[in-house]
């Protein structure tokens, strides 16, 4: 992949990276005392999370900034995005659709037919998962981008 294509990764992961610190630096931050910092850090992912503390994981009795997918989603993506920047990070085409279809059989579940109790552990891999399918899906289509431009 060119330089501007592993640049483009690299700001993503990095960008994940300050929403997973802040989700996980809150509770620590309430735990100290420090309830305004972990207030602020709290409501910079409200448009992005819904944040709702049974789906969350606690940390020092107060909930992460998070949700488990959000948090797992952006774990999914910094660990993939290191991946893809240190070495070739390839999927098959059936192991793609094998862990979206994992994704897409969650995603009914909580959405079209109303189990609203698929774990937080559940939740957090497939948040996991979504972000691996996010970079590998980002990778190919700039690696698709950049070699239409050569």
């Amino acid at each position: 992949m060119k330089n501007i294509g592993k640049t483009l990764i690299f700001l993503i992961c990095l960008y994940s990276a300050f929403f997973l610190a802040g989700g996980v630096f809150a509770p620590i931050c309430a735990a100290a005392g420090e309830f305004e910092v972990s207030a602020k850090l709290t409501s910079l992912y409200m448009s992005s999370c819904h944040q709702a503390p049974d789906r969350s994981f606690w940390f020092l009795g107060f909930p992460f900034a998070l949700c488990c997918r959000c948090l797992g989603f952006y774990l999914g993506v910094v660990l993939s995005g290191i991946c893809s920047l240190l070495c070739k990070l390839k999927l098959s085409l059936r192991l793609f659709l094998i862990l979206a279809l994992i994704v897409i059989i969650d995603i009914l579940m909580n959405f079209s037919f109303g189990i609203k109790n698929t774990g937080n552990i559940i939740r957090f891999i497939v948040g996991i998962i979504m972000g691996l399918l996010f970079v590998v899906s980002i990778k190919y289509l700039l690696e698709r981008i950049l070699c239409k431009n050569d």
